[in-house]
């Protein structure tokens, strides 16, 4: 019994040092994460923002919540692209969202 409990301890052991000796650059934890925000950003350069007249649908002269849910990069910015925080993107700060949308230049 003692001889099983020390082969056990040792294997134990032995199991966890090469736990803490892998090398963290090489950790594959979530590589999704990575892919998924390269595929956004992949798809936004693919496919620009629309003109600001095709998502005022109703022509009011601003975009709505409800207008900007077509486009989903605006959609899921509203609250930040609409700085005079009326409920409405104006041309400016839709023109803002365009400017945001694209990558930077190297």
């Amino acid at each position: 019994m003692n001889g099983t409990i020390k082969v056990a301890a040792l294997a134990a052991l032995l199991v966890s040092g090469a736990a803490f000796g892998a090398d963290p650059s090489t950790d594959t934890a979530d590589p999704s994460a990575d892919r998924t925000a390269e595929s956004d950003q992949k798809k936004q350069d693919e496919h620009p923002l629309p003109d600001f007249s095709q998502l005022d649908t109703n022509r009011d002269g601003g975009i709505s919540k409800d207008e900007a849910r077509e486009q989903s990069w605006v959609a899921s910015r509203f609250g930040e692209l609409d700085a005079d925080k009326n409920g409405k993107l104006s041309t400016d700060e839709y023109q803002k969202a365009v400017d945001m949308s694209k990558p930077p230049n190297p």
